[in-house]
Formats: structure tokens, C-alpha cells, sequence
């Protein structure tokens, strides 16, 4: 009950912080709103049923339902006035702020890139790599070819959407993973705009298929990671109705990385493919250092059932290649640095969502302070930043982040 207490308070605290306190902070998780209509509109007509499309319903009561549904299937829902719990305001009220307000935690950038540079300023965010809204829902088409399109559809929309900043938003391209050849085929299209990472489907199963291969092999060779979105893919969000539906289904989100991580090194396909670079987006990160002690108990154990045998143990593969975002989850995720290594830990804000960490940013990097006392100012600057900026070197970032840095630094040392 402290921590809820605690976190409610941050409202009203002072969150000023000068441009010369802040590191260099590269958010691994943030979304942007596209247009509610934007399949509808560039799917051709053939492929229309399969369109994501927003409807409101009235279920009674005052109260409005919003649907996304692709045909007849609902594949999304929520009700109205989502922002309550955190905010005390309903939808309206929170449209309506104002920089009177004693806090405005309106996300004001989501659909103005304008708006949304300051918010980013505001937050002390420096980049983000962005990821979609409405577009997670991709994965969520049957239909191949349907798939396919809406896929570039989305990639193409966010490219042009964000060239105005790009040297600040760093686009994630959504890969449709159901089909591989439709997989290598997206990775190496976007990768030919400029793209710097790649979004493939989580709840898939199938990690440990040799067919993967052609994929982390040029993601590798390119330079681009595989990022893992939580909830996009085959994922059913809401697997437990009723008592503790809503903590449960959330909080088990970092099992999908768990299946992933795990499928992936034990079929071989990370140890095969050493350049390639994996990312989980929103799963937490302290089950890292767990799963790979746990995976390297079970390679030894089990030696004689292990197939096929690895170049490197588990556990090495893990510091090697995989990554993962931390949030709010600061002391866990930053000891697991002592098993996994430094560089698996990144930043992120999961901006505009209500669980993220907009307008609050700067008290959670305190928190990563205070929680974590033998935590270097060098290693708060790679955390936030430069281990981001390391993973994905097609957005060219570094210039940026280490002018930054040294201006950090130097204020630390004084």
C-alpha cells in the first residue's frame, strides 16, 4: 500500500530538472497513435474484411464501450474513461487539461509530433523507438495476404509520419511473422528504407525453428535487432477472467519472454546466428539473470537429452544477445546486471500509455539512484541510454549521446 500511496503523491511533486542533470535517455518502449482509420483507408478494397476498424458502442449507463474489431471479430476492448484510476479524470477532463493543472499528465504528443518533442522534453527524453497502437493488431489478421499489407501499410505510414524527427524517433518496423518468406521478404524492404529494428510476433511457438534463420542471420548482418512487443502476436491478452484477472494478466505478460528466450537458445537459432541481437519491450527485466542460471542447470543436467548442442552455455548466449526494457521495476532489473551483464538493461517510458512512466520520468531515474546505491553514474548513463544507442546503430545516435554524456558526467564529478 506504501508503494500505491507513494506513486499517487509523485502528482503533485515538483518534477523540474535541469537540461545539464539529465543523461542521455533513449526510451525502448514508446508508442505513437496513428489515425484510427489508417487500414481502412490504404488496405485496397479486396482486403477490407480483414481491416482493423474502431466502432464505440453505448452498453448503458452513460457508459461507451470502444471496440476494435477486424470483420466480425472484437479483438480489442476497453471502456471509457480508462485514465480514472491514475488520474482522477475522466476521458474528457484529461482532454481538457491545462498547464494550470497541478500535474497535467495529458499526452498531448501522441498524434502531433510537435506536441509531442515537448512532451519528450518535458520528460527528459532524448529518443525513443517507436512502436504501434492500433497497429499491434496486425498480428491479429488471418488472412496471409491481408497480413502482409497491413504490415506495410503501418511501415510505410510511420516512416513518412516521423521524418520530421527522425534524429529523435526511431520507428520499429512490424514484421508479419506467420509466414517466414513473408517475414525476410518486410525485413529487407524496410530495411532498404532505413529502418533500425525490426517488430516480429510474439505467442508463435516455433522459436526454435531452423527457418528463423535467414531472419536473425540478416537482422544480424544488417545491424538491426528483433524486438519482442508484449501482447503483439498470438497473445491472448486477458487469458484469466474474474478475481485478479487484471493484475494477473498483465504481470504474466513477461512469460511470453520467458517462452521466447528460451526456445530461441534452445534450438540454436541465437547460437547460429552470434551478430544477431534480440530486444523485449514492456516484460520487465530481473527474470533474466533467473532464466539463464535456469537454463544453463538444464543443459548440464540433462546433457544426454540436450539437442542440438551449443558452442556457448545458455547463460552466455543470454549476455551476448539478449536484451530487455526496464520501467518501474528498478531494483530487480538492475541486479540482474550482475548475471547477465550491463549492456541487457534499457530504458524505456512505454509513453502515452497510463502504466508508463510520462510525466514522472525524472522521479523514477531518482529511484534507480536511490534504490541501487553501488549503481556508477557511468553505468546510469549506459542503462538510460548508450546501451540503446549501442543496439541500434542505424539511428545514429552516438553523436548525440555522447556530447550528452560528457556534459552529465562532468556535472556528477563536480
Amino acid at each position: 500500500m506504501r508503494r500505491i500511496q507513494a506513486l499517487g503523491n509523485l502528482y503533485e511533486e515538483d518534477l523540474t530538472m535541469s537540461i545539464e542533470q539529465r543523461p542521455f535517455v533513449f526510451s525502448c518502449d514508446a508508442h505513437v497513435a496513428e489515425p484510427n482509420d489508417l487500414f481502412s483507408v490504404k488496405m485496397p478494397p479486396h482486403l477490407q474484411d480483414h481491416a482493423p476498424v474502431f466502432v464505440e458502442e453505448d452498453v448503458g449507463n452513460g457508459k461507451i464501450r470502444r471496440l476494435w474489431k477486424i470483420g466480425d471479430r472484437v479483438v480489442m476492448r476497453f471502456l471509457a474513461d480508462f485514465p480514472t484510476h491514475k488520474t482522477g479524470k475522466t476521458d474528457a477532463e484529461f482532454q481538457l487539461q491545462s498547464g494550470e493543472s497541478v500535474v497535467d499528465t495529458k499526452r498531448r504528443g501522441a498524434r502531433d509530433l510537435s506536441l509531442r518533442a515537448a512532451d519528450m522534453e518535458r520528460d527528459g527524453v532524448d529518443a525513443e523507438l517507436l512502436f504501434p497502437s492500433s497497429g499491434l493488431l496486425v498480428a491479429a489478421i488471418q488472412d496471409r495476404e491481408a497480413q502482409r499489407v497491413a504490415s506495410e501499410v503501418w511501415n510505410d505510414w510511420v516512416w513518412d509520419y516521423t521524418e520530421p524527427m527522425r534524429d529523435r524517433l526511431i520507428p520499429a518496423a512490424i514484421i508479419p511473422s506467420h509466414d517466414f518468406d513473408d517475414a525476410l521478404a518486410e525485413c529487407k524492404r524496410t530495411a532498404e528504407k532505413g529502418f533500425a529494428a525490426f517488430c516480429v510476433y510474439e505467442g508463435l511457438n516455433n522459436y526454435n525453428d531452423p527457418r528463423w534463420d535467414a531472419i536473425f542471420a540478416f537482422a544480424g548482418e544488417m545491424g538491426i535487432p528483433l524486438v519482442f512487443h508484449t501482447g503483439f502476436g498470438e497473445i491472448d491478452v486477458r487469458p484469466l477472467k474474474g478475481p485478479g484477472g487484471a493484475l494477473y494478466n498483465y504481470v504474466r505478460l513477461m512469460n511470453d519472454g520467458v517462452d521466447i528466450v528460451t526456445q530461441l537458445v534452445a534450438g540454436g537459432v541465437l547460437d547460429r546466428n552470434p551478430k544477431a541481437h534480440i530486444l523485449f519491450a514492456e516484460h520487465s527485466a530481473g527474470w533474466l539473470w533467473s532464466l539463464a542460471e535456469r537454463m544453463d542447470e538444464a543443459y548440464i543436467c540433462h546433457s544426454n537429452s540436450v539437442d542440438p548442442k551449443l558452442s556457448r552455455m545458455p547463460s552466455q548466449i543470454v549476455r551476448d544477445q539478449v536484451h530487455c526494457s526496464l520501467q518501474n521495476d528498478v531494483r530487480s532489473s538492475i541486479a540482474a546486471r550482475s548475471g547477465v551483464g550491463l549492456r541487457a538493461l534499457l530504458f524505456a517510458t512505454d509513453y502515452p500509455h497510463s502504466e508508463g512512466t510520462f510525466p514522472f520520468t525524472n522521479k523514477v531515474i531518482q529511484r534507480i539512484q536511490e534504490e541501487n546505491p553501488d549503481l556508477t553514474p557511468e553505468e546510469l548513463v549506459e542503462v538510460l541510454g548508450g546501451n540503446a544507442v549501442k543496439l541500434f546503430p542505424r539511428a545514429n545516435l552516438q553523436p548525440a549521446f555522447e556530447a550528452k554524456t560528457r556534459e552529465f558526467l562532468s556535472v556528477m564529478s563536480n
